[in-house]
């Protein structure tokens, strides 16, 4: 394979963590799209949003496309699925340990996917079986569309693209608690062949003929087959108006296998054409960027703002990192250049081998992702984290890695005053320093002792190390994808 072209980009890394409610509570001028989980948002029906509609603005004549400055949301993060809540604590960790491996796997092959085919494609409903892995907890957003609008929460993924709800002629269907009716909408569009169709890409184009059908298949093996469509998205401003954004490209997931209970398809957030962000950009000034910032695990009842547009920078003082996408085939991705990682205030002088794409193997590199609970580093970059970990830890080690699936766990008296070693990701350009909730996953067993793992992953050597959502909590992370840079800084 040729070598591959470079482009960089920035990635906003903030040098300090805070607490995301001081986003979350910031009353500013941003365009509000509501976000919730399904189950405590009691889903909008039609003839109650036709209400909700005319009350507000005056009737379905009075919307109007706007261009506004930005979408402000929420993301919520899913606890467990309906196969997992009986799990213990010790099963829950493994679990997740055993998903950020296989997501870790999965992203690794859609690097690959130019010259290795990941998806084999069928006949739209045919012989359609998939054996479905649960996933892990993720964070998922809202998303109204149609008109008039009908809302649906999906998965807020940064490592694809296509945004799909589940259709209400689907089957096979997962448990979906909504499904979009495109007979109740008067702006729904079939797309035919074409460039539209293109933009899904060679392997993602099930078939056209003469409509366009799309295929998607995830890290946890959950698929979906559909109409790829073009809808109107709904968000709303600060004075509760109506901003429509038509032409809205979109898949209508007509053969859907997976565990999306509670949730009703999948919202990406990569840098492709097709992710959300970009499709809205134009409305927002062609301010195409985005942040976010995860709670803390704990709070799992807490959400976490989404900013989309303009606001979505911070103000102050600004920390860098430039990041690349290796050519076109892997444009989804947020490729970030980590040189070092430090432990302990001590840079580690990691082989650089260890964080570079290689274009021999087209494997390799780091990214950012909001799909994965825990970072996953390429072997010989763990190993050293792992070995400086342990010289600078007072605490007594204990051995877990069958109850939990990590592989350093201590034993410790209490969680009051507890001191780990610091952990710091030297990017390009800024240091992320973690905090020991960002380092450390801690649990306590039934006869309550009390114990902290490490919450890092091994990866295969050469492999492509992945930041995960564990590690991005209580940060404020934005990707700015029309500057090719990100910048902002620690909220106060």
């Amino acid at each position: 394979m040729a070598a591959l072209a470079i482009v960089t980009i920035v990635l906003l890394l903030l040098v300090q963590s805070y607490s995301c409610a001081a986003l979350r509570n910031q009353q500013t001028a941003w365009v509000t799209n509501h976000l919730y989980r399904s189950k405590s948002l009691g889903l909008h029906s039609d003839r109650k949003v036709r209400k909700l509609l005319g009350e507000a603005t005056g009737g379905p004549g009075a919307h109007e496309t706007r261009v506004s400055k930005g979408v402000r949301g929420s993301l919520i993060r899913s606890t467990y699925k309906a196969k997992t809540e009986k799990l213990t604590i010790f099963e829950k960790i493994r679990h997740d340990v055993e998903m950020s491996k296989k997501r870790a796997m999965y992203l690794s092959s859609q690097i690959r996917k130019t010259t290795n085919e990941p998806i084999q494609k069928r006949k739209l409903l045919e012989n359609f079986e998939s054996e479905i892995d649960i996933t892990p907890g993720e964070y998922s957003m809202e998303i109204s569309i149609g008109t008039p609008p009908q809302t649906f929460v999906g998965v807020a993924d940064t490592g694809s693209d296509l945004v799909w709800v589940q259709c209400s002629k689907c089957n096979p269907c997962f448990n979906s608690s909504a499904n979009f009716d495109p007979s109740l909408s008067s702006t729904y569009q079939q797309l035919g062949c074409g460039a539209s169709c293109d933009k899904l890409g060679e392997s993602n184009i099930l078939v056209c003929d003469p409509t366009c059908q799309y295929t998607y298949s995830y890290g946890d093996n959950s698929t979906t087959v559909g109409d790829f469509s073009s809808e109107t998205v709904w968000t709303k401003d600060g004075a509760g108006r109506d901003l429509n954004i038509s032409n809205f490209l979109f898949g209508c997931g007509l053969g859907n296998a997976g565990l999306y209970e509670e949730i009703n398809g999948l919202v990406g957030l990569g840098r492709g054409p097709l992710s959300f962000p970009s499709q809205i950009a134009p409305n927002l000034d062609n301010n195409n960027k985005f942040s976010y910032c995860f709670v803390l695990n704990t709070n799992a009842n807490d959400t976490s703002p989404i900013l989309f547009g303009a606001d979505a920078v911070p103000t102050g003082t600004i920390s860098t990192t430039p990041i690349s996408s290796i050519a076109d085939f892997v444009s989804t991705f947020y490729f970030v250049n980590l040189n070092d990682i430090s432990v302990g205030g001590s840079p580690l002088s990691i082989p650089s081998t260890s964080f570079q794409f290689n274009n021999a193997t087209e494997d390799g590199g780091v990214i950012f992702d909001s799909g994965t609970t825990y970072t996953n580093l390429e072997s010989v970059a763990y190993k050293l984290v792992v070995v400086a970990f342990i010289d600078e830890i007072q605490y007594d080690s204990v051995n877990l890695v069958d109850l939990t699936g990590l592989d350093l766990c201590f034993s410790v008296p209490s969680f009051d005053n507890l001191t780990v070693p610091e952990i710091t990701f030297n990017f390009e350009g800024a240091d992320f320093q973690l905090t020991i909730e960002n380092i450390v996953q801690k649990v306590t067993d039934d006869s309550g002792k009390n114990f902290i793992c490490l919450a890092i992953t091994e990866g295969p050597a050469g492999s492509t190390s992945i930041i995960g959502n564990w590690q991005q909590q209580n940060f404020q992370v934005l990707y700015d994808l029309d500057n090719k840079h990100c910048s902002g800084p620690p909220v106060p």
